[in-house]
């Protein structure tokens, strides 16, 4: 399992430590000091085994096209 945050808030630390088998590795890029940007959004997605391969697909057939249209 892989969980990305650009900060490491208390309840970001809860649900790593819950859901990450035994100890969740922590990887900083930057300083921990930084703040979170409240212009980006954050969505969650949690799906069952059969329905990761189509949403990842979906998910990067939308970043193609906000590519293309310049979006992105």
């Amino acid at each position: 399992m892989v969980m990305f945050s650009a900060t490491w808030p208390a309840a970001v630390h809860r649900l790593a430590k819950e859901y990450m088998d035994p100890n969740p590795v922590k990887v900083v890029i930057g300083s921990e000091d930084l703040a979170a940007n409240h212009d980006v959004m954050q969505i969650v997605e949690v799906l069952d085994d059969r329905a990761h391969y189509e949403r990842l697909t979906a998910f990067k057939i939308s970043l193609h096209w906000l590519n293309r249209m310049g979006s992105i």
